[in-house]
């Protein structure tokens, strides 16, 4: 196994190189294994984000999934606060893919916001916790849960892209699995496994996470429910740095006591996902309910200024917002309530997982 200069050196690409109809502009951000660039296509002057991985990984390459993953997202055409997927390959020593190009993630804009109290306003956390939302649940009604959800995967679009700046996008779906799969143009669910490995972040992992228990939708949403609760002002295990002591809170301190300082109406989502195992479907109105009763109590609309805007970045928003409508997760209680897998239980015995099998193995498309 390669050192892991040597696995970098794989993927250190020099601006102006091309990949098809795209080529590099600048290097953008690297770690782990990975390199990520703005690269530019050559027939549409449209940027977008090239992120790059070596395939000589140890464990395995994570791209390969991801790939996968957001083309599954995109099949039915670019969806709100999902990256749209433009390109992907494998070569010899690395594989990449082409998608939006985006701004800065939830974890900096909260670290470097204008109040200076590194924790954003309820009226900025409760329109930035409905778009999250949204987002987890598209990937849930794709088969998927994400496994991962923390500040960092909460990514802005980029700052001069009218259409995207004010919108969340998920993203990092490394770590996601399918807990559903089609057969026959029906939705079938995978069977549980009877104990899994550690997957996620400790910091925003689920209780059932500790215990080594299967993740379902409600993981997820345990996982989203952690980052509002630290968006609101920090988690009582967030400046710890042990698992150990990190684990032993989490499953030792009642849920009121996390919740202490959120707002009543968010109460009682922590009981309604203690009673969800991992085939159920969770209540994303009662969530979504929560949040915009949040927002009514702050006195805040979806045009108002976020934490990190400024007057002039808000009143942008308001002018395009004029000329284009209402962005999806506005007015989003239809979707919420929506149910397009309609499953919520085990699968039957004569259900099959050869269709998720094949959906998690497919191959990485040959490079163009």
């Amino acid at each position: 196994m390669p050192d892991e200069e040597d696995v970098m050196a794989n993927i250190r690409f020099k601006d102006g190189k091309k990949f098809g109809d795209w080529v590099i502009k600048k290097k953008l951000d690297e770690g782990g294994f990975g390199q990520v660039y703005m690269v530019q296509n050559l027939k549409t002057n449209e940027k977008a984000a090239l992120k790059a991985e070596s395939n000589e990984v140890e464990g395995g390459s994570a791209i390969k999934l991801e790939i996968l993953i957001l083309r599954d997202l995109n099949r039915s055409g670019p969806k709100p606060h999902i990256p749209v997927y433009f390109h992907a390959a494998k070569r010899g020593k690395f594989s990449y893919m082409i998608m939006t190009l985006l701004g800065e993630n939830l974890k900096a804009l909260k670290l470097n916001c204008q109040n200076g109290k590194e924790r954003f306003s309820r009226g900025t956390w409760s329109r930035l916790g409905i778009q999250c939302l949204y987002s987890v649940k598209y990937v849930h009604d794709c088969g998927y849960v994400h496994r991962d959800i923390k500040p960092n995967n909460f990514v802005m679009g980029a700052p001069d892209d009218q259409a995207r700046c004010r919108l969340v996008h998920i993203l990092d779906f490394g770590l996601a699995r399918a807990y559903a799969f089609q057969r026959d143009s029906k939705w079938v669910t995978r069977r549980a496994r009877g104990t899994a490995e550690f997957r996620g972040t400790l910091r925003y992992c689920s209780p059932n996470v500790h215990f080594k228990k299967e993740q379902g939708r409600q993981d997820d949403l345990w996982s989203l429910l952690y980052v509002l609760v630290e968006f609101n002002g920090g988690l009582p295990w967030q400046h710890e740095r042990e698992k150990s002591k990190i684990e032993g809170m989490k499953i030792a301190m009642d849920d009121k006591d996390v919740m202490l300082n959120m707002p009543i109406c968010m109460q009682a989502i922590t009981p309604h996902l203690r009673s969800l195992d991992c085939y159920a479907k969770p209540d994303y109105v009662a969530f979504y309910n929560a949040l915009l009763t949040i927002m009514k109590a702050e006195k805040v609309t979806p045009l108002s200024r976020y934490d990190w805007e400024t007057a002039t970045e808000e009143e942008s928003a308001k002018k395009y917002a004029k000329e284009k409508g209402p962005a999806a997760w506005e007015d989003a209680e239809a979707f919420f309530k929506a149910d397009p897998i309609s499953i919520a239980g085990p699968p039957n015995n004569n259900e099959t997982e050869k269709s998720a099998s094949r959906t998690m193995t497919k191959e990485v498309p040959k490079g163009v």
